[in-house]
C-alpha cells in the first residue's frame, strides 16, 4: 500500500504534495488530491498533477507528499519519502556565443573524401551547460547565410560532457555541393530533454573541391551587359546598364537547342552565382556567392527564365572596380544532377571617373566610399 492505512467506505483522505526547489522554504501544493474511499491498493499508482505554474524555470526539487484524513488541514498526517526531481528548461549554449566548428581540413577536396566516409567536424566543448546527450545540429550550406531549412545532420547524444567533440559527417554531404569553392557550417544545440538552443553558431568556412559533371549546357546570360551603350560590348555591369545594377541582376537561361541539351518540365534548375575580387575569375569572394532554384516549367518556360540578384548590398555593391562575376546552372532530373551548363562572366565596375578620392556610382549617386 502507498500509505498505513487506505480510506474505506465513507471515509476521506487528502493528499498534500510538498514542492521544495532548495531556493526558498518548502511549499504546499494546492489545490490538494481529494480521495473518496473506498480505495485499495488495486487502485494504485493513481493519477495526478503538479500545476504548471511550478514547471516554468529549471530547477532541482525534493517533491513529497502528506496524507491527511478528513481534512487537508487536519494537524495529523503521514508524510511520504523524498523524489528528487530535476526540471531542464535552459537549453545549452543559452546565454553565450557558440564559437564556430572545425574543419578537418582546408580544402576539403575529392582525394580527401575518397579516403574519408565520415569527416570529423569539431565542435568547440566549452559552450555553457554542456551536458551528456547533447546532441549537435549540424548545417551545411554553399552560401554564408543563416540557415533556414532542416538541419544536414544531427549527431548521437554525446556520451560525455567533458572533452573533444567530433561529429562523423558522411561524404555524401559534402558531395553535395558540386561546383562550390566554399562550403559554410553553422550548427545549434539540443539537450536530450528536447531543449533546443534557436542561436546558430557563428559561420565556419572551408574551400571545396568535388566532383562535377562535364560542362553540357547552354551557358547563361548577363543580359544587362548589352544594354550598356558605352561599354557594349565587352560585358560590363555598371550604373550605365539597364535596369541600374543597383536594381538587381538578371541571368538569362535560356533553352537549350542541339548541339546543348534541353531543359525538360519538371527539371530543378540550380543556379549559382560567385563573385570574384579581380575580374574575370580570380581571388574567389567567399561572401559573394548566391544560389537559387527554378522548376523548369515547359510551357511558361518554353523561351527561357530569368533569375534576379535583389540582394544588391550584399552582392553587388561590394564588386565595385574591374570586378567579376560567374553565372552558372545545374540540371537535376528525379533528384539526380544530369548536367551543368557552361559558365558566363562579366566584369563589374562602379567607379565613375572624377578627381581624388575615387568616386563609385550607386543609388544614392556618385560618391566615395570607405
Amino acid at each position: 500500500m502507498p500509505w498505513s492505512f487506505l480510506p474505506g467506505v465513507g471515509d476521506t483522505h487528502f493528499v498534500v504534495f510538498v514542492w521544495d526547489d532548495h531556493s526558498a522554504a518548502p511549499v504546499d501544493v494546492f489545490p490538494p488530491l481529494r480521495l473518496d474511499g473506498p480505495l485499495t491498493a488495486a487502485d494504485f499508482p493513481y493519477p495526478a498533477s503538479i500545476p504548471q505554474a511550478f514547471l516554468l524555470n529549471s530547477a532541482r526539487v525534493d517533491l513529497s507528499f502528506r496524507i491527511h484524513v478528513d481534512s487537508p488541514s487536519n494537524p495529523s498526517f503521514d508524510t511520504s519519502q523524498l523524489t528528487a526531481l530535476r526540471i531542464d528548461r535552459d537549453a545549452p549554449g543559452v546565454g553565450g556565443t557558440l564559437a564556430p566548428a572545425i574543419f578537418p581540413v582546408d580544402p576539403i577536396t575529392l582525394d580527401y573524401l575518397d579516403l574519408n566516409p565520415l569527416v570529423p567536424m569539431e565542435i568547440p566543448g566549452n559552450y555553457r551547460g554542456r551536458e551528456e546527450g547533447d546532441e549537435i545540429l549540424l548545417y551545411f550550406s554553399a552560401m554564408d547565410a543563416l540557415p533556414t531549412g532542416a538541419p544536414s545532420f544531427i549527431s548521437p547524444p554525446q556520451v560525455s560532457a567533458t572533452g573533444q567533440i567530433f561529429v562523423d559527417v558522411p561524404d555524401t554531404i559534402f558531395r553535395s555541393f558540386p561546383g562550390a569553392l566554399f562550403i559554410f557550417c553553422f550548427y545549434r544545440l539540443r539537450d536530450r530533454a528536447g531543449n533546443l538552443n534557436p542561436q546558430f553558431s557563428e559561420v565556419a568556412r572551408a574551400g571545396l573541391s568535388v566532383a562535377i559533371p562535364a560542362p553540357t549546357f547552354l551557358r547563361p546570360l548577363f543580359p544587362q551587359t548589352e544594354s550598356d551603350p558605352i561599354n557594349n560590348p565587352n560585358k560590363w555591369m555598371t550604373c550605365a546598364c539597364i535596369p541600374p545594377i543597383w536594381v538587381g541582376v538578371e541571368i538569362r537561361i535560356n533553352q537549350g537547342s542541339p548541339p546543348f541539351p534541353a531543359i525538360q518540365d519538371g527539371d530543378l534548375v540550380t543556379m549559382r552565382f560567385q563573385g570574384y575580387r579581380q575580374a574575370p575569375d580570380v581571388d574567389p569572394l567567399p561572401d559573394i556567392v548566391e544560389i537559387q532554384t527554378h522548376v523548369w516549367d515547359g510551357v511558361a518556360d518554353a523561351s527561357g527564365h530569368s533569375f534576379w540578384i535583389r540582394d544588391v548590398e550584399r552582392l553587388i555593391r561590394p564588386l565595385r572596380v574591374t570586378a567579376g562575376g560567374e553565372a552558372s546552372y545545374m540540371v537535376s532530373r528525379g533528384g539526380v544532377i544530369i548536367g551543368r551548363s557552361f559558365s558566363m562572366f562579366a566584369r563589374f565596375d562602379r567607379v565613375v571617373p572624377s578627381a581624388p578620392p575615387p568616386r563609385y556610382c550607386w543609388i544614392d549617386g556618385n560618391v566615395p566610399e570607405p
